[in-house]
């Protein structure tokens, strides 16, 4: 986007935890799963997905929530704010909760989003009322990336 701050930059409610991104988001996604509709207590969490290697800490650092065999949550120890969801695996990305960037309008997460592709994400566990009509790709859980991810974090190679 030609307006989109960049480094990308946020933190949690109380500004105990910040963090910078020297690189766009390659990703959106909302995710539907169990875990984090309990994690944000909504329908589905929004996220965006930064490389690993540009983002950093620069205020504090989160505190981590084991809530699966292949991942963690990291969320504010203060304010309790959620604001990443991370796989085991060295490698993998970080998700960033949307709601923690300092300038969220830069990264639309919508059908006609121009900075990178943006989908649903494990739409097999949505809340059975939700409707989803926005026009963007729906990926159940047991979509082949996901697994991919999950076996990488566990150690095993994807197959």
């Amino acid at each position: 986007m030609a307006n989109a701050h960049v480094p990308v930059t946020g933190g949690c409610l109380c500004g105990a935890v910040r963090f910078e991104a020297k690189a766009a988001p390659t990703e959106g996604f909302y995710c539907h799963c169990r875990s984090c509709q309990k994690f944000f207590g909504n329908l589905s969490a929004p996220f965006v997905r930064f490389t690993r290697s540009s983002l950093a800490f620069t205020k504090g650092a989160p505190s981590y929530y084991r809530s699966s065999a292949v991942a963690t949550r990291g969320f504010c120890s203060a304010c309790g704010s959620p604001m990443i969801f991370v796989y085991d695996n060295p490698e993998s990305d970080f998700w960033i909760s949307v709601s923690a960037l300092d300038h969220p309008a830069d990264w639309p997460l919508t059908s006609s989003a121009t900075w990178g592709p943006v989908v649903h994400g494990h739409v097999d566990s949505k809340i059975a009322w939700q409707e989803i009509d926005d026009g963007l790709p729906q990926r159940t859980g047991q979509t082949a990336i996901y697994r991919q991810e999950a076996e990488r974090a566990l150690g095993k190679k994807p197959g």
